[in-house]
């Protein structure tokens, strides 16, 4: 009987450790492939890339005082002869976030190697801000901003999908949205925060 229970304890928590495993290696290895290719475009490769957004690049006070937080997506095209063309900023924040890090991008221009084939010149590139003691996805960004908390913890990932969880129950679609899109900025890379809101907009 207890051998029983232990092979279906490991039938459930198998697929979960599984599937979190799957999350993290995706995750891994779309950084992988960026520090590969910032290692070849950019001059100095993925370490000066990473020290110079160290250096350049804070926290807004207005958007840690507020405890906005997420990962902005940078949609860069850098010309094979290192002219960058295009800046885009998905999933965007506010509060001066977005501002800042395209100031920073297009700040880069003369950082940049050429290279011989156009495969080499458009990039997404995910990068986090987050307050200290948020417990948030980290698995997802390839650079991460961290800003002081502004007094007080603001809420982690799992206060806004239990929020979420129990609107959708509840059939009240509006609210659940409102805490899926905060999840969304967080993480735009997880797939379950859109299915989600797929079901809350249905309602």
């Amino acid at each position: 009987m207890k051998k029983l229970a232990f092979i279906l304890s490991l039938l459930i928590i198998y697929p979960v450790i599984n599937q979190a495993q799957d999350t993290t290696s995706i995750a891994q290895s779309r950084k992988d492939n960026l520090i590969e290719l910032l290692n070849y475009r950019y001059k100095g490769g993925f370490y000066s890339f990473e020290k110079e957004f160290n250096n350049k690049v804070t926290y807004p006070v207005m958007a840690s005082s507020n405890c906005v937080m997420g990962v902005v997506l940078v949609a860069l095209v850098v010309d094979c002869d290192g002219t960058i063309k295009d800046v885009r900023i998905k999933n965007p924040l506010g509060y001066g976030i977005d501002e800042m890090v395209s100031s920073f991008f297009t700040g880069t221009e003369n950082q940049w190697n050429h290279c011989s084939d156009d495969k080499y010149t458009k990039m997404e590139i995910p990068i986090q801000f987050r307050t200290k003691g948020t417990k948030t996805d980290e698995e997802s960004a390839l650079l991460v901003c961290i800003g002081e908390n502004p007094g007080f913890l603001c809420n982690d990932d799992e206060y806004y999908l239990k929020r979420a969880e129990k609107y959708l129950k509840k059939g009240n679609g509006k609210r659940a949205m409102e805490a899926l899109d905060i999840l969304i900025k967080r993480n735009p890379y997880n797939n379950a925060y859109y299915e989600m809101k797929k079901k809350a907009i249905e309602m």
